[in-house]
């Protein structure tokens, strides 16, 4: 699973699974926004969709941590 850091309008970043996105389109207040499924949509500070897209594909996936080779877990990791 992938994970990538988008900056929101409202309340800073956050990280996001981009296989979760349903669609991305401009909101009423020119910002692009990001749909998650359902009701859950991420409002960005990208002003195109254009540039959302071309992030979105190119992004360093962020890593959430992961036990290490000798089975401990790495901190800040889930």
């Amino acid at each position: 699973m992938r994970f990538i850091t988008v900056e929101t309008e409202r309340s800073g970043d956050v990280v996001i699974n981009p296989a979760n996105i349903t669609s991305i389109s401009k909101s009423e207040e020119r910002n692009v926004m990001l749909s998650l499924g359902g009701y859950e949509v991420v409002y960005t500070k990208f002003t195109d969709v254009a540039s959302a897209v071309d992030y979105i594909q190119r992004a360093s996936s962020v890593s959430l941590g992961a036990p290490n080779l000798n089975g401990k877990h790495i901190p800040g990791g889930v």
